[in-house]
């Protein structure tokens, strides 16, 4: 019946349509031709400005719609049409505030539920300042309580990354040190000297640790394989010295070369503080796919994308997302021919890779490492290589706000500075972004460093590259319907779906059920866990029940479709994910909320 009303209805020629329109009044056709060239217009500029503010290449656009195909492209376009559109913006910015205000109201009942709710605790909840003193120790036995609390969130192993030692003696002893220098502030040298040698040595020792010299060791340092000259400071985290590495070339470049439009270009796999710093500091960051089979990205893709105003080319060692070490030395060579800087970013794997390379020179890694295991090279040894970032707040075993960002030359360095000649409060000077900073923090981390030493370290990187390795391999060859994502080589591994049936989200959420902490990652979508030295000897455990994960997804699909697993799919089906920035910073609303 329907086909017969389909042959029914008239097919209008293109003729009649032709006399239709001459039909029209002049007036008329030229008011609809105006309107649809406006709308095109609005839908193309809205396009190109989503394209612009994420700092994306033609190449990169025409090999995004390529990808997206036919019919999601012409989504996305049309979405545009609707945000340029003013009735169809308001309407389309409700329904965000209204996801955005969900969530936040999901988050915040999911962290509250997490607080002790005795009347004790109730007790001393303060939305202002107390009118009188409270006694100490009434606030540290309270504090001890919420300390215990806390630690049995993630005390059993089950935590992807975070907390990277975890010993209760450990934790105090380096507790201890940052009580012992609580007041101590690193911007005024002269009232505690002791910190700033600490400092120094700290840098030192890191710059060393990365095949480098300051040319002020005691020891021999006659070796071709050291860089000399190298320098650095210490920094909070890994966003700061991103921050600090990048502010460095643009500024070098300005000097050197008058670059007015300074560009980084990098795998899409690099940390996300490179692209804040794009964003704070007027830099464009041009991102270059990688593989999708072994996430290395191909040099000559990079090459492609390198012009007059790049400033920086980087790469990981490993890079967060799938623990992937990124091809360093022929990028690092690559930057070199052009007189590029290149910054090798350690975040990551910069306080364990040394340690697995020197297990596998000695043999110790023999019994489970393959050809294809062994660690390239990522360190000063590699002339191209300008700068190197590296946290020893992860497997340094610092406290957490502790890196290091390691230069080159002190030349290099100068341009990360900030100097104020003209202040009427004096002259000022800083090397990092903070003025004032904790100098408990660099304490600590120096009194961690020499309390390990590299016995200490080499004993710690063995036991968690074995509980990793027995992850990837258990991975790859006992649980159908995943697979490993690439090659890692040090302590994270990724893995995906490789079956319509199983949502590899879903996957994420039945894992926390069974009380594990992983990492929910996209572009592939994947879960990726971190291991620290809480998961050595576990991962018999992890494997078991990744494996009944699995199973419990593919049997029962519908209940493992909400939480984080609704999240990215929505992610996934927009268009545009610039319409999820606002549930995103919704998120980061909720963390400063009493």
């Amino acid at each position: 019946m329907g086909s017969a009303m389909s042959t029914a209805l008239p097919q209008p020629s293109r003729l009649q349509i032709t006399t239709r329109i001459e039909t029209l009044p002049p007036s008329l056709l030229i008011a609809l031709t105006s309107l649809t060239t406006t709308l095109l217009v609005l839908s193309f500029q809205q396009g190109l400005s989503g394209l612009s503010s994420h700092h994306q290449s033609l190449r990169q656009w025409i090999r995004w719609s390529r990808r997206l195909g036919l019919s999601s492209s012409l989504r996305y376009y049309r979405l545009q049409l609707a945000k340029s559109l003013p009735w169809t913006r308001r309407k389309l910015q409700s329904e965000i505030d209204a996801r955005r205000d969900q969530m936040v109201r999901d988050v915040q009942a999911e962290w509250n539920s997490l607080l002790d709710d005795s009347a004790a605790d109730r007790a001393h909840r303060h939305y202002v300042l107390p009118d009188r003193t409270s006694s100490p120790d009434e606030i540290l036995a309270l504090l001890s309580q919420w300390s215990r609390t806390d630690r049995a969130l993630w005390d059993d192993g089950r935590a992807s990354g975070a907390i990277y030692h975890g010993d209760a003696r450990f934790l105090d002893f380096a507790g201890r040190v940052l009580g012992l220098f609580s007041a101590a502030n690193p911007l005024h040298p002269d009232l505690f000297p002791h910190v700033r040698k600490m400092e120094g040595e700290v840098v030192s020792m890191m710059i060393r640790l990365f095949r480098g010299t300051t040319d002020k060791e005691t020891e021999d340092t006659t070796s071709t394989s050291l860089r000399r000259g190298c320098c650095g400071t210490l920094t909070s985290g890994g966003t700061e010295y991103i921050l600090l590495a990048c502010k460095a070339y643009r500024d070098r470049a300005r000097d050197l070369r008058g670059v007015t439009a300074p560009e980084i270009v990098a795998p899409t796999t690099i940390h996300a503080a490179f692209a804040k710093a794009a964003h704070y500091f007027g830099m464009r960051l041009i991102l270059v796919d990688v593989d999708p089979t072994t996430g290395l990205v191909d040099v000559r893709d990079v090459e492609k994308h390198l012009t007059r105003n790049t400033v920086l080319v980087a790469a990981s060692a490993p890079n967060f997302p799938h623990g992937i070490i990124d091809p360093i030395r022929p990028l690092s060579d690559l930057a070199r021919q052009r007189n590029i800087g290149f910054h090798s970013d350690c975040c990551l794997g910069g306080m364990i890779l040394p340690f697995v390379e020197s297990l596998q020179q000695s043999g110790r890694l023999d019994d489970i490492s393959r050809v294809a295991d062994e660690i390239p090279p990522f360190d000063f040894r590699l002339p191209g290589i300008t700068s190197i970032s590296a946290d020893m707040h992860k497997y340094g075993y610092a406290p957490k706000g502790s890196s290091c960002v390691m230069y080159s030359s002190e030349e290099l360095r100068r341009y990360q500075y900030f100097v104020s000649i003209d202040w009427t409060g004096g002259i000022y000077a800083s090397p990092t972004l903070a003025g004032s900073r904790p100098g408990g923090i660099g304490a600590a981390t120096w009194a961690v460093m020499v309390h390990l030493g590299r016995e200490g370290y080499l004993h710690i990187s063995e036991r968690i590259v074995r509980t990793a390795r027995a992850i990837r391999e258990g991975i790859r060859e006992g649980i159908d319907g995943l697979d490993v994502v690439g090659n890692p080589l040090s302590s994270v591994v990724a893995f995906r779906s490789t079956s319509p049936e199983v949502n590899i989200y879903g996957v994420g959420q039945a894992m926390s059920k069974k009380g594990w902490n992983l990492n929910s990652l996209q572009h592939p979508s994947c879960l990726h866990i971190c291991c620290t030295n809480l998961h050595c000897g576990r991962e018999k455990r992890f494997l078991d029940d990744l494996r009944e994960a699995v199973e419990e997804v593919r049997a029962h699909p519908d209940e493992f479709a909400g939480g984080s697993a609704a999240v990215y799919g929505m992610a996934h089906s927009v268009p545009d994910a610039t319409l999820l920035e606002p549930i995103a910073k919704g998120f980061v609303d909720a963390l400063f909320s009493a």
